[in-house]
């Protein structure tokens, strides 16, 4: 029994009681609580031990609930009166009400109504309100149809149980917020994101922007967090440990919004090139996939076969964001980069480089990972032809360069929440139709008297 339930009206529970009983009645104890506290209190007759206490300046509530726990006794408040009984008589009766309360249910007359579902999925709903167990919101009497083509939820129960469900469809049934994923995909050589990185430490620095195509010197990593621009995109490794495998680094809003200019400034430089830049919305929670590359096909033989089987070298990218409620984006971030390695006798060998994160970033804001490099050795022989074959003088006619490329392959991923209906032209890369230029309609020539024209304007003879 909780000490609190105990707290009459008429006394305050902070004042202290003293009692002296020796073998007296239960209930005769009761009574003086009753009295003492200016409290109703109805006693079961089932009440009929004798107690002996004494008890000393101590708070009535903590005495009330002492007395009624040492004797297997319990309390039920019903408005100003408290009902005090064994604690088996009221389970029984508590389970009795329940009955009750079932029984009057299986009497009660069915209602239907419709539903009009418009931001969830009807089926998820009904999956929902039809659970088992405590999960359930139908009776057992109840029964609840999805029409997955006008995503309408129709609901067959008694009233109480339909008020319910209309309170959950309604708190759940609503707009979620929407959060476009942009990425750009940059393949690079060793130095681009320690260049990018300083072109922007440059840019926190003055507050300025650089001219495109002018070199920076590098500077010491800077960082603000996520109210600051972060301008060193990738990890440096600390004095004694081995590099990471991968770096993650941040930057603001504010310098976000020059990203696309630097990118392109580097590019024309011949430091690295933007491989893809894909766009995509989705729905706050849910996850977004962008895949690229290709199926490899090998020889998968059987003892009795053979088949040809394919495997995926793709650069795959997995986001799913979380709009918090300072604004900001939590992404949870599955980078996946495959590629066709050596040949063995199964098929062709697949490399995996995987990175996995979570990564708070504010709206509008750009995560960068790096650190997936790439190594590129090569060989090649040009030769003349015939003469090139000759032995000894042929070397003369040969010329072999071989060539050693690293490449650092750089992910930007810049969140931003949409706010309403996005405007999609942009992302198709057409012009806004309210700023398409209008061409110039001919009008027919005018005949003027005399037979005199308007110069410049065409008739409809010479258009």
């Amino acid at each position: 029994m909780r000490v609190g339930d105990t707290a009459g009206d008429g006394v305050d529970a902070a004042k202290p009681i003293s009692l002296t009983f020796r073998d007296a009645e239960l209930s005769t104890v009761l009574s003086a609580f009753a009295e003492f506290t200016e409290s109703n209190i109805i006693v079961s007759d089932k009440v009929r031990k004798k107690v002996s206490l004494h008890l000393v300046d101590v708070r009535w509530p903590h005495a009330l609930a002492a007395l009624l726990d040492a004797h297997g006794l319990e309390m039920e408040r019903r408005g100003d009166v408290m009902w005090i009984a064994p604690a088996t008589e009221i389970a029984a009766r508590e389970h009795a009400l329940l009955e009750v309360h079932a029984k009057r249910l299986q009497l009660e007359p069915l209602t239907s109504r419709l539903f009009e579902i418009h931001y969830q999925r009807a089926e998820d709903v009904r999956a929902m309100i039809a659970g088992s167990g405590s999960q359930r919101l139908l009776s057992s009497r109840g029964a609840a149809n999805a029409d997955p083509r006008t995503n309408q939820l129709f609901v067959t129960d008694v009233a109480n149980r339909l008020g319910d469900i209309a309170s959950l469809i309604e708190a759940i049934d609503r707009p979620t917020r929407q959060v476009m994923i942009e990425a750009r995909i940059v393949e690079a050589d060793d130095g681009f994101s320690r260049a990018l990185g300083a072109r922007f430490a440059l840019l926190s620095r003055d507050g300025g922007s650089a001219a495109p195509g002018e070199d920076v010197a590098p500077q010491n990593r800077v960082g603000a967090g996520l109210h600051g621009p972060m301008v060193d995109l990738l990890a440096a490794p600390l004095a004694g440990f081995p590099p990471a495998g991968v770096g993650v680094g941040l930057l603001s809003a504010s310098v976000s919004r020059l990203l696309d200019i630097e990118l392109n400034a580097l590019e024309t430089q011949g430091r690295g090139r933007i491989v893809s830049s894909p766009r995509v919305i989705t729905a706050d929670r849910f996850k977004a996939v962008v895949e690229q590359g290709a199926e490899v096909p090998y020889q998968a033989r059987t003892q009795r076969s053979s088949a040809v089987q394919f495997r995926r070298a793709t650069l795959k990218l997995e986001v799913e964001p979380r709009i918090t409620p300072r604004g900001h984006v939590m992404l949870d971030l599955d980078i996946a980069k495959d590629s066709v390695g050596m040949e063995t006798s199964s098929g062709p060998a697949i490399n995996t480089k995987r990175v996995q994160t979570r990564v708070e970033v504010e709206n509008g804001g750009t995560v960068a990972i790096g650190g997936i490099y790439s190594q590129d050795d090569r060989q090649d022989e040009a030769r003349v032809p015939v003469l090139g074959g000759i032995p000894l003088i042929g070397a003369l006619f040969r010329h072999r360069t071989r060539s050693d490329r690293h490449s650092e392959l750089i992910i930007l991923i810049t969140p931003t929440v949409v706010s309403g209906l996005p405007d999609i032209a942009p992302m198709l890369g057409r012009p806004d139709p309210e700023h398409v230029p209008q061409a110039d309609v001919a009008e027919p020539r005018r005949p003027l008297p005399g037979g005199q024209q308007v110069d410049g304007i065409p008739g409809n003879d010479e258009a």
